[in-house]
């Protein structure tokens, strides 16, 4: 799975669920905080190995486009020596499928592999606008290196420009994803604030939404996600409490029992926030193209309000959401996703 922050872990969960249902003996790659999250999830059934991660530096601000050009030839480095580590690991393991979330080296020349991602058409903006479609010829050519690609949704998804199959790729739609079920708990919090993605700009989502929590009157629990921290809480007070990192079910109840969710528009939270029906209040990571395009989809389909990160004002966006539904109403199909296992099976 991909290290660019903790989504692309999240939402394997539901694949690895499915994969060991079916009796099969699943092996999980990653790295970084990837491969803290899934090694906590899964330490007494899976067993884990930590390949070379891709380590991104990101923008303090803006000027994410240059700031990655910059980082090419070392994650074109990575590509391909992840390869070979995969090789490795399929031979020594008697591996039968890999699938890679996001990752382009993470495919074998000898077994069926598999392709994830939602991003069949990366999104430029701006002055970078020209160079979409050099982008996404090469985005291609990676992704015809593998068996198949699944996309995380169904066809007439809310991404669509992102997940449209122009390029006549061998593509599966499984649905969309999430580690969560829908359960019936009491609420505890007026607000459950979700601090993820990539350094530093998660530190900075943290500190500003501490800040304006701690002003409220509110009920509210922070989300830090820091996997790589051994406690659970940092601090547990009656009114402002503050986790590190929760695992699944803690998390899963977290939401469940809050009012609205403050968080980053990254596909995979937005997935989970589908599946369990919540209203929520997005900020998307700035510079980030793929996340101001969800937050700006949801904005025009009258699901979530969303602001700017330098301009997030809590009492204006609480006043804000009561105007838009929530997820209250996102399909989810399973069976998208079981059907295309006992195919591969």
């Amino acid at each position: 799975m991909l290290d660019w922050g903790l989504g692309h872990a999240t939402r394997c969960i539901p694949l690895i669920k499915e994969l060991q249902k079916r009796n099969c003996v699943v092996f999980i790659a990653s790295s970084g905080r990837a491969y803290g999250l899934l090694k906590r999830e899964f330490y007494l059934t899976i067993r884990c190995f930590e390949i070379d991660g891709y380590d991104p530096i990101y923008p303090d601000g803006d000027g994410m486009v240059l700031k990655m050009a910059f980082q090419l030839p070392k994650f074109l480095r990575i590509i391909a020596k992840e390869q070979l580590q995969v090789e490795k690991i399929v031979e020594r393991n008697q591996i039968d499928i890999v699938i890679s979330d996001n990752r382009y080296g993470c495919y074998s020349t000898k077994v069926k592999s598999i392709f994830i991602s939602h991003q069949l058409n990366i999104q430029m903006s701006g002055m970078w606008k020209w160079m979409e479609k050099r982008v996404n010829r090469k985005n291609h050519e990676y992704i015809n290196k593998f068996s198949e690609c699944w996309v995380p949704a169904p066809e007439d998804s809310f991404v669509s420009t992102l997940t449209k199959n122009i390029d006549n790729l061998k593509v599966r739609h499984i649905g969309y994803l999430s580690r969560f079920e829908k359960k019936s708990l009491e609420k505890k919090y007026d607000v459950c604030a979700i601090c993820s993605g990539p350094e530093p700009q998660r530190s900075y989502l943290d500190y500003s939404l501490t800040q304006e929590l701690k002003k409220s009157l509110l009920q509210t629990v922070i989300v830090c996600g820091k996997p790589e921290m051994l406690s659970k809480y940092y601090n547990k007070g009656q009114r402002f409490t503050i986790a590190n990192c929760l695992t699944t079910e803690d998390l899963n109840e977290t939401i469940e029992q809050s009012e609205i969710i403050i968080a980053r528009p990254g596909y995979s939270t937005v997935m989970d926030l589908a599946r369990l029906g919540k209203k929520a209040i997005f900020i998307p990571t700035p510079g980030q193209t793929e996340q101001t395009y969800i937050a700006d989809e949801l904005m025009k389909r009258g699901i979530a309000f969303s602001m700017q990160q330098d301009e997030f004002n809590l009492e204006t966006a609480l006043k804000e959401s009561e105007r838009f539904t929530g997820f209250a109403n996102f399909g989810f199909d399973d069976s998208l996703l079981k059907n295309a296992i006992d195919t591969i099976l």
